[in-house]
């Protein structure tokens, strides 16, 4: 983000931060994992396209360069407050279209900068009743870490008290939204209380030594999605939060 939108940033934790976090009872555990300086990639689940990167925003004490999809940035309101606080637009079909946001993520983490992205992208948003909590990830995120050689930090927001919005139709959504999951229209979500578990950094460093493949890229990215699971529920939080027991990426299955 340049200085204008840093600016816009700090002021916006400082201003609106309080009441965010007194509405949702924000809680956080991990902000220690968060280095002091140098780049990380950080992975999240998502539920909300607002509410979770302003928890997560809030529970870091650095700016994060968020990662969004380009539809969101159609949106009135959302756009504008996207693009006042340094978030960047990805295309959400993947392929060439989402090069150039992929390649604007790697710039940002060889420049040292902390980046968060939602690997779930739009598609857990758009079917929240779906059983799973944390859903596929896309791989994009394994790609720019492999890229940039970085940390990979695996967090996740976990909401309570979900309550549901009312269903915008398909006519409306469809001038901001043509995309295959919203067909039936969209019923955006919000929770009333909040935390952020933010877990330990990843070392990749072995499977950065190998040339980059589908399997591997699948790989990471599985394994990161199962380690944000475990974090989500509470599980194994002596290995992928607190590092009492030692974890290696490579090496152990999670």
């Amino acid at each position: 983000m340049d200085v204008n939108q840093l600016l816009v940033y700090t002021i916006s934790k400082m201003t609106i931060g309080p009441l965010v976090r007194f509405k949702l009872r924000l809680k956080s555990e991990g902000a220690w994992n968060i280095p002091e300086e140098g780049p990380a990639l950080i992975v999240c689940n998502h539920r909300n396209p607002v509410l979770d990167p302003m928890s997560l925003a809030l529970s870091i004490e650095r700016p994060v360069n968020f990662i969004a999809a380009s539809v969101a940035f159609k949106l009135p309101v959302i756009s504008q407050l996207f693009w006042a606080w340094g978030v960047s637009p990805v295309d959400v079909f993947g392929g060439e279209k989402s090069r150039a946001g992929l390649e604007s993520a790697v710039n940002m983490l060889k420049d040292g900068e902390l980046v968060g992205v939602f690997p779930e992208g739009v598609h857990t948003i758009a079917k929240l009743h779906a059983v799973a909590k944390v859903r596929t990830f896309r791989t994009g995120f394994a790609r720019i870490a492999f890229e940039a050689k970085v940390p990979v930090i695996p967090t996740c927001v976990i909401g309570s008290g979900e309550r549901n919005l009312p269903r915008i139709p398909p006519a409306l959504v469809k001038p901001f939204f043509d995309h295959p999951d919203f067909q039936q229209g969209v019923q955006w979500n919000y929770y009333k209380r909040a935390r952020v578990r933010i877990g330990r950094p990843l070392d990749l460093s072995e499977y950065y030594k190998q040339e980059m493949t589908k399997e591997i890229i699948s790989e990471i990215s599985g394994k990161v999605r199962r380690i944000v699971m475990k974090l989500y529920n509470g599980e194994d939080l002596d290995r992928f939060l607190t590092g009492e027991k030692p974890f290696d990426i490579y090496y152990d299955r999670v």
